[in-house]
């Protein structure tokens, strides 16, 4: 195995566990302290100043900083910030496995988003693969509605929040497509930073009022910048595999979280594996898998492309 393939796919479980195991696990501990709108808008702004500080050489700021540009991640900042606050409310509600097996289903609606604004093709095996998936996470909701299944699958409640998250956070991935061809990551997560920190500015400002100062202390500022720390360590590691793995490749890694974060509930919230849950697990990772597999050309392959040509009329311009 040469030094690229080691270093994919160091980035690929490593974005993996941060992904399933750290970031879940933090912001559960986080809205535990904070109230989760006071929460998420201090880690997006602590996340944005440390950008603005640390990273000023790797953004054009007059670039990003244009309204056409700033408007446009504004919309698309409705669609990841709804993400963001389901997920702080829904974690509460749930298990980390449940909550990160919910969220394999983000390829397969990102593909028919895609499919119905996008124009792009999807084929008879993809459409199995992606009910099949479906089915996975429906079992899930709909038996988490019993008591007895709380250890296990959470509840329904939590369950269903993350369900609508995983498509608002598909709609951000789809329609920022256009973005990720102009700009670089560090000008993505500067403009995508900047967007949510004032959308979630008169969200923070109600959890102040609903809390005030009480839970703000050493205690839950620290989780704030760990989560922060964790955030761009995951953005970190999965374009490392993105980089040094086909893309294809680099893409099944979101199906290792729901395991990362199964041993890690376990381990420390004794959460537990029931048959029905294991039943969830193989027909959703499964239907995703097939639903990758139908395709020759992912969505990351074909952002690579756009990227690359962007890149190539920049250069003979």
């Amino acid at each position: 195995m040469n030094k690229n393939k080691i270093l994919g796919l160091v980035g690929l479980v490593g974005a993996a566990f941060m992904g399933g195991a750290i970031m879940p696990s933090l912001v559960r501990l986080g809205t535990s302290f904070l109230h989760p709108f006071l929460f998420n808008w201090l880690r997006i702004f602590l996340g944005l100043i440390i950008i603005l500080i640390f990273f000023r050489k790797k953004y054009r700021a007059k670039l990003v900083f244009t309204k056409k540009y700033l408007i446009f991640s504004l919309f698309l900042g409705i669609g990841l910030g709804l993400n963001i606050t389901l997920f702080s409310i829904a974690i509460q509600h749930t298990t980390l496995i449940a909550s990160q097996l919910i969220y394999v289903l983000v390829p397969i609606v990102t593909s028919f988003l895609a499919y119905l604004f996008l124009k792009e093709k999807i084929t008879l095996k993809k459409i199995w693969g992606m009910l099949i998936a479906l089915i996975g996470v429906l079992i899930l909701l709909i038996f988490s509605r019993s008591p007895k299944e709380v250890t296990s699958l959470g509840t329904f409640y939590g369950n269903f929040l993350i369900f609508i998250a995983v498509f608002s956070y598909s709609f951000y991935l789809v329609f920022s497509k256009k973005l990720t061809a102009i700009f670089s990551i560090v000008e993505m997560i500067l403009l995508t930073n900047t967007s949510l920190s004032i959308l979630f500015f008169p969200l923070a400002i109600y959890g102040f009022y609903q809390q005030g100062f009480s839970q703000i202390n050493l205690k839950s500022l620290a989780v704030i910048v760990a989560v922060v720390i964790s955030a761009l360590a995951f953005m970190a590691l999965s374009q490392m595999a993105i980089k040094h793995l086909s893309a294809g490749t680099a893409s099944l890694g979101s199906l290792l979280s729901p395991e990362f974060a199964a041993l890690t509930g376990i381990a420390i919230y004794n959460e537990k594996i029931s048959l029905l849950l294991l039943i969830s697990m193989i027909l959703s990772i499964g239907g995703v898998l097939i639903s990758i597999t139908a395709e020759k050309i992912t969505i990351l392959d074909k952002m690579k492309l756009v990227i690359n040509k962007f890149k190539l009329i920049k250069k003979t311009s």
